[in-house]
């Protein structure tokens, strides 16, 4: 595993820089989140390539879009990894203009788009927003101060399960009140709950292995993040493999990224970091190109994966500013 550890951490950080040679003063929290789309991928950024794909999205996403705000450094990776940039850009815009019939249009829905995209075609989309939005409105009716637009992107995972979704709030409310009891922010909470309900096995199994993946870390001197950084932790944990292993890995390509540039004490902190390694672990250990089965749960384990380090990014990059 070291050599994969160090292999990924070096990608990982030649491609960070690739971007933000290409976007420049863009959020600190983004250019890592774009880099691991590479990562994930098995691909080195190419710059030219990065710029032809910034250029597609600036050319032709409309005046104000959402495409072309936050998320913009990320959808260009995403469309540098696919086979013809061009053709997933109307890919996009095309599941965009879908999901704006049911949801308001924000950061998080220009990233469900982009989901959607990757993992279900034109004809299926409608069923996916339409279901998504019903969850939307099923978790609004749960918790109506807690819900907001930042739940369009979990409802339209959750849109993916072949549980219904009766079931799916039932394990997502089950899932709250277990983790409320070891971490504080309800925001994040309702996030992570989202994530478990859509995979399979006992809702107690599955907080109690966030849990001590959470306490294993911390024992070992890497105190993880309890605000946004809790979504990636939850994508870790539903990982089929040893608890220590995946704990082993994360602390690894947390001392290698401590010395690169970029994590130091005037930096990105180090739970932050530390959330990178977990991103950084969810590739090493999981096949990320499972579109065939983009139903099953073990699929939807794989979406969040890939997507959850973007989710949380955004919420990281729109706090970071409110704050400035």
């Amino acid at each position: 595993m070291n050599n994969n550890t160090e292999q990924i951490t070096m990608d990982f950080i030649a491609n960070r820089d690739i971007i933000k040679k290409t976007f420049k003063l863009e959020s600190s929290y983004i250019y890592p989140v774009a880099a691991n789309i590479f990562c994930a991928a098995g691909i080195r950024a190419d710059e030219n390539r990065l710029r032809e794909c910034k250029s597609i999205i600036k050319k032709n996403a409309g005046f104000a879009s959402y495409l072309k705000g936050t998320i913009l450094p990320t959808f260009a990776a995403k469309l540098c990894v696919s086979d013809d940039p061009e053709a997933q850009f109307e890919n996009v815009m095309g599941m965009y203009a879908i999901l704006k019939k049911y949801f308001s249009r924000s950061d998080y829905l220009a990233l469900l788009s982009t989901l959607l995209a990757e993992k279900t075609t034109a004809d299926k989309a409608e069923h996916i927003a339409a279901r998504g939005r019903a969850l939307y409105n099923m978790m609004k009716k749960e918790h109506p101060i807690l819900t907001s637009s930042e739940d369009n992107i979990m409802a339209g995972f959750m849109a993916f399960s072949e549980k219904n979704d009766q079931q799916l709030i039932a394990e997502t409310e089950k899932s709250f009140e277990l983790l409320r009891k070891k971490f504080s922010d309800k925001n994040a909470v309702q996030t992570v709950s989202h994530i478990l309900a859509m995979t399979d096995g006992a809702v107690e199994y599955k907080v109690g292995r966030l849990f001590s993946i959470f306490d294993m870390l911390t024992a070992a001197g890497h105190k993880y993040g309890k605000h946004y950084e809790l979504s990636t932790l939850a994508a870790i944990s539903i990982i089929e493999a040893d608890e220590k292993m995946l704990v082993d890995t994360v602390i690894d390509i947390d001392n290698r990224l401590s010395v690169q540039k970029g994590y130091g004490a005037l930096s990105l902190d180090k739970k932050t970091r530390l959330m990178h390694a977990a991103m950084l672990t969810a590739d090493l250990y999981e096949d990320t190109d499972n579109t065939q089965a983009a139903v099953s749960a073990s699929a939807l384990a794989v979406i969040a994966a890939q997507e959850a380090a973007l989710y949380a990014t955004i919420i990281a990059t729109t706090a970071a500013s409110s704050a400035s």
